[in-house]
């Protein structure tokens, strides 16, 4: 158990040094999402680590009925970031003689469905860091939505998170701020054909390179609101 925390404790500290703002481990036998890795690639991997890199709240507060160009720059840098922390984890787990095997933040691989080789998301949601909000996004107690994720599966035997129960309540900010009405009374309620739509429309009318939104980003503070918007002081 002692070795366990402390290969955790290792990895988590050089993920903050880092620049990541959530770290967690995850039983990756209990993940049931899509997976576009092979039997061989993933054999082994029983356990995911979750990395996330909280997103400026000063970028998305510049969002006001479309995505900006400055979201769109620090949305690369986010992923950017995030894949150069991954692709570290996994190279000390291998020099412990682990496996590990890093996926991209965000890499599209099934382009009618919009997937990559994971649900980086679900696998968040294994590992403790928030539950799938109202907008169909992890949602974080303390940063909200306003966070980009990746994942290393490996086969270190680490301290595992839980998912967390529903916490949206009688929150209805998505909801509202979804210029298409993409978005219901719950996750299931979320229309995807909408969604990539608008985020087509947008993509090509803001000439981005990407298919991104934001606006439902935005609107998600999580439950510490203060700490979301960008609050100097935690306490107040």
């Amino acid at each position: 158990m002692e070795q366990r925390e402390e290969a955790f404790s290792k990895l988590q500290r050089f993920a903050y040094d880092n620049g990541m703002s959530l770290f967690g481990a995850a039983d990756f036998r209990r993940y049931d999402k899509q997976l576009y890795l092979s039997a061989s690639a993933v054999k082994g991997l029983h356990y995911a680590i979750s990395i996330g890199v909280r997103l400026s709240a000063r970028v998305l507060e510049d969002i006001e009925t479309e995505p900006t160009r400055l979201y769109s720059w620090h949305y690369r840098q986010a992923n950017n970031q995030l894949d150069k922390v991954a692709f570290q984890l996994a190279n000390i787990i291998q020099s412990w003689g682990g496996q590990a095997l890093p996926v991209a933040a965000s890499q599209t691989v099934d382009w009618k469905k919009q997937e990559g080789h994971l649900s980086h998301k679900h696998i968040g949601v294994l590992a403790g860091h928030g539950w799938i909000g109202r907008n169909n996004l992890l949602v974080n107690p303390l940063y909200g939505s306003a966070i980009r994720y990746a994942t290393i599966l490996n086969d270190l035997p680490l301290p595992v998170g839980e998912p967390m129960e529903f916490k949206c309540g009688n929150c209805r900010e998505c909801i509202k701020a979804c210029p298409v009405g993409a978005l219901g009374k719950t996750p299931e309620s979320y229309n995807f054909d909408k969604c990539f739509q608008k985020l087509t429309f947008f993509c090509k009318q803001r000439n981005l390179g990407l298919y991104i939104c934001g606006l439902c980003v935005k609107a998600c503070r999580g439950e510490n609101k203060k700490i979301a918007q960008g609050s100097q002081s935690c306490d107040g």
